[in-house]
């Protein structure tokens, strides 16, 4: 009796089963962000609004109670960020200076 050389169906079939469960736990994994860490609650606020933003595709803009005024943000669904020359924020990162 020769031996045959192959893969049999069952195997092939497998082995596409068990790709597509490591694929799909992939795919869900891949999108969880992380909590935000930040301790200034001004930056914490404007990743918020600017994560937000970037969700849902539409323009987010917030209002900051600061000691001498009230600021308004605006985040953009790019992750761009317009604010208050004042408050010296990074339009592209959201971040806000060190000198503050």
């Amino acid at each position: 009796m020769k031996a045959t050389r192959g893969v049999t169906l069952v195997e092939l079939l497998v082995v596409l089963v068990l790709m597509g469960i490591v694929a799909g736990v992939v795919g869900l994994t891949i999108h969880t962000a992380r909590p935000l860490t930040a301790t200034d609650p001004i930056t914490s606020a404007i990743a918020t609004a600017r994560d937000s933003a970037i969700r849902s595709g539409r323009s987010v803009t917030i209002g900051l109670n600061l000691s001498d005024a009230q600021r308004e943000i605006t985040a953009r669904p790019d992750g761009r960020v317009i604010a208050d020359s004042t408050l010296d924020i990074d339009p592209l990162t959201g971040e806000r200076n060190a000198t503050q």
